[in-house]
This record gives structure tokens, sequence and C-alpha cells, in this order.
């Protein structure tokens, strides 16, 4: 994140760390509000079970209702995922993929697994034609970079119809 340190240093970016919410009627208000004003969104998350964290699931559960709405439509976002050895490539698919199905615009290059097992083929020097094969820290740079392009575009987004009114509503019993 060398070229993109600015934007921290400005207050660009705003960090809502998911295991810390408790979704009360109070803090789900705020981060609607936090979300609404937000004009791209950075996921990061381990790789539990070949899944993303509970924290992250309560979030998207609890977003349903926003799906296709201003708060995503059109808005991009990049994941990040963090894993020991495997598993993380399943999660930035399908997290991505869940993303842009509630709206959000998901750029080119703008996904990462970076992993402890990169890590070491990183630091060993004699594995270095093997290091151009995978994610490194270096590539946070290219997909920041993407990200910054695209929070550029202005697009008039169309929306499928969605349902805001009993969308938890039980269907099967």
């Amino acid at each position: 994140m060398k070229r993109h340190s600015v934007w921290q240093k400005t207050g660009a970016i705003k960090t809502i760390h998911l295991s810390e919410q408790t979704w009360s009627t109070g803090s789900q208000k705020k981060i609607y509000a936090d979300l609404n004003q937000a004009d791209g969104f950075i996921f990061v998350t381990g790789t539990y079970w070949d899944s993303w964290g509970s924290p992250l699931q309560t979030f998207l559960e609890n977003v349903t209702e926003l799906e296709g709405s201003a708060t995503f439509m059109g808005k991009p976002a990049i994941v990040l995922v963090l894993n020991h050895s495997v598993g993380g490539k399943g999660v930035l698919s399908r997290l991505q993929g869940v993303l842009s199905t509630i709206g959000c615009l998901i750029p080119p290059m703008s996904g990462l697994v970076y992993s402890w097992v990169s890590e070491q083929v990183v630091k060993n020097n004699n594995t270095k034609n093997a290091q151009k094969d995978l994610w490194s820290l270096e590539d946070l740079d290219i997909i920041l970079e993407n990200f910054k392009k695209v929070l550029e575009i202005e697009i008039d987004w169309t929306c499928w119809p969605v349902d805001k009114n009993d969308f938890r509503k039980v269907w099967l019993r």
C-alpha cells in the first residue's frame, strides 16, 4: 500500500470491525449510515473452515434488506483474504459473488488471497520463480490502483426487483 498511504493519512478510509458490532437497532443505523456514505468497500477476512468468519456472515445477513439499494448499487468492492495454507481462493470467489449480487461492482484484479505458505515462499530466496505465481503484499498496490480508478466511474445502474417488505419470511416449515 505504498502508493496509497495518503488515503489513511487523510482519513479517506473508515474501518468497521465487524467482530465488535452488536447489531442492535442503534448500531445498525450507524453502520447503515456509514455504508451509505461510502464510495466503495474493502472487505478483509480470514478463512475459517473454507469460509469467511461469523462476523462477516452476520453482516451479510443484516444488510440483506439493502440489496440493490443505493447503499451498494454500483459501488466498487475489493476483497482481501488471509489463510494459513488453503481455502482462501474459494472464500475470495464466493464473497465477490455475494457482493456482486447485492449490487457492488467488482473491478478487475480486485481480490487477493495471502497465506502463511506464500509468506514462507517469499522469505526463501531460492524460490524466486515460485514467488511470481503467488499473490504477494506488493499486489495490494495493483488492487488499490484498480479500486481508485473504478471509484471515478459514474453509471446509473439498473437493479432487478427485490422483495423489500417480506424478505425474512419463513417459506418452508
